[in-house]
């Protein structure tokens, strides 16, 4: 029942954020105001972690243009250098904000010697709505190309699929997401060779808790 419980905020936290997202300019900005400022206060989960591995297809498409994954803190790179960790929860992120994504306030970086090129995706956010995904602000070289673009999707479909339950809460296991058009264009564009819009980018395996774990 305290998953139930739990899954229910979740729900109740998109309940708020999609009249924000919806509601004509004509009604009274305050109501709109004041339920933003609640959605961004609501947390999945005070505790948990999530995991990023990229797919053999992303690997590949690194090793092949001499691209090398970073991280930027809070999130950390995996020793081989093909995945990141990212703490959740209401001290590190998580929360949702009034256009219905989760906030994480790190993110990773791709880097190629060859061209000199450098991207930057931070901050982080976990789309739910219109479609979830993964996006990001796009710095290249330290300026700005999109203040937000959506460069991973994934469907409602492919996340339930992979929920369980925990002893400490629950689990998203190894979600797939997809590269986006956009991203592919980003790719191609600053590095010379495009990921595949459509394949397989990697996965995401988040787990919320509820009481402190050790």
């Amino acid at each position: 029942m305290r998953i139930l419980r739990k899954l229910a905020v979740a729900a109740t936290a998109l309940a708020l954020a999609t009249p924000i997202a919806l509601a004509p300019a004509a009604q009274a900005a305050a109501p709109a105001a004041q339920a933003a400022q609640r959605a961004s206060r609501l947390y999945i989960s005070p505790w948990g972690s999530a995991s990023v591995r990229v797919s053999d297809t992303t690997k590949a498409w690194l090793i092949a243009n001499g691209v090398k994954l970073g991280a930027v803190a809070p999130f950390t790179l995996d020793a081989d250098g093909y995945g990141f960790d990212m703490p959740i929860g209401s001290t590190a992120g998580d929360h949702l904000d009034e256009k219905g994504r989760i906030y994480y306030p790190g993110g990773m970086t791709l880097t190629q010697e060859s061209s000199g090129s450098s991207m930057e995706l931070v901050p982080t956010w976990i789309r739910l709505m219109p479609e979830p995904g993964y996006s990001a602000r796009v710095r290249v070289n330290g300026t700005e190309v999109s203040e937000e673009t959506l460069l991973a999707y994934t469907t409602p479909a492919e996340v339930l699929a992979n929920g369980r339950p925990t002893l400490t809460g629950f689990t998203l296991d190894k979600v797939p997401f997809h590269v986006t058009t956009e991203a592919a264009a980003l790719t191609g564009q600053y590095f010379g060779s495009a990921l595949e819009a459509d394949s397989m980018f990697g996965t995401l395996t988040p787990r919320f808790d509820y009481v402190p774990t050790s």
